[in-house]
C-alpha cells in the first residue's frame, strides 16, 4: 500500500518517491537525443528503433515501418549503444579508464564443465 500525506483540506495525496530511477534516466536520454535501441521481448521478438515517449508502463518506438507500443513487463532487455551511455555519463566516462575487451557473445554453449 502506497503511503498519503494529509494537506490541510484534508484530501490525500501520494508521496512523491524521490529515488533515482535509471530506467527512466536512459529511455529519456536516448529519447532526446533520437538514439537507435534494440528491445528483446520475452517472446523473442525483437524492435529497432527510437523511442518516441514512455510512461509507466509502456515504451513507444518508432521503427522504420512501424510505430509500436511495447508493454515493459514483456521487455527482457534493452540495448543501448556505447557511446550512448557514455555520451549520458559525461566526464565520468572519460576519466573511468580504457573500456576492457569483451568478446562478442555466441549462441553455442560452452563446453563441458563450463557455465555456473
Amino acid at each position: 500500500m502506497m503511503p498519503l500525506n494529509s494537506s490541510k483540506d484534508g484530501s490525500h495525496k501520494p508521496t512523491v518517491n524521490r529515488e533515482v530511477n535509471i530506467q527512466n534516466q536512459i529511455l529519456n536520454f536516448v529519447r532526446k537525443d533520437r538514439a537507435l535501441i534494440t528491445i528483446f521481448l520475452v517472446s523473442g521478438k525483437k524492435f529497432v528503433g527510437q523511442v518516441m515517449g514512455f510512461d509507466r508502463y509502456t515504451i513507444h518506438i518508432r521503427g522504420r515501418d512501424y510505430d509500436q507500443i511495447v508493454f515493459k513487463h514483456a521487455i527482457t532487455n534493452v540495448s543501448v549503444p556505447r557511446h550512448m551511455m557514455q555520451k549520458m555519463a559525461g566526464a565520468d566516462a572519460d576519466d573511468s579508464g580504457p573500456v576492457p575487451d569483451i568478446p562478442p557473445e555466441t549462441e553455442e554453449g560452452g563446453g563441458e564443465g563450463e557455465g555456473m
